[in-house]
């Protein structure tokens, strides 16, 4: 897995602009089972979004496609992540 993590760089009112057609990016990514949870940071400075890939090139291609990124809303930051330890109902992502 890859854990995204955006940080904005635009106030939020520049993010609202932007936000149903980041809703409408999620979307698409969970149809074809690539994104298994996304959300809100708690401090609203941006969001997370774990991706089901350990391809780092994949993951960045990706999320070229958002428009936060087109928009150049927010910065990304990528963490690979092997869960060793999960929950019987999400083994099979993992």
């Amino acid at each position: 897995m890859i854990v995204t993590t955006l940080t904005y760089k635009k106030p939020l009112s520049e993010v609202q602009k932007y936000l149903n057609e980041h809703i409408m990016f999620l979307e698409k990514f969970y149809a074809k089972n690539i994104f298994l949870a996304s959300g809100r940071r708690d401090d609203r400075i941006g969001g997370v979004i774990i991706v089901l890939s350990n391809d780092l090139q994949e993951v960045k291609e990706i999320m070229a496609l958002d428009p936060f990124y087109k928009h150049e809303i927010a910065d990304y930051s990528f963490m690979r992540f092997e869960p060793t330890k999960y929950l019987d109902e999400i083994k099979k992502f993992v």
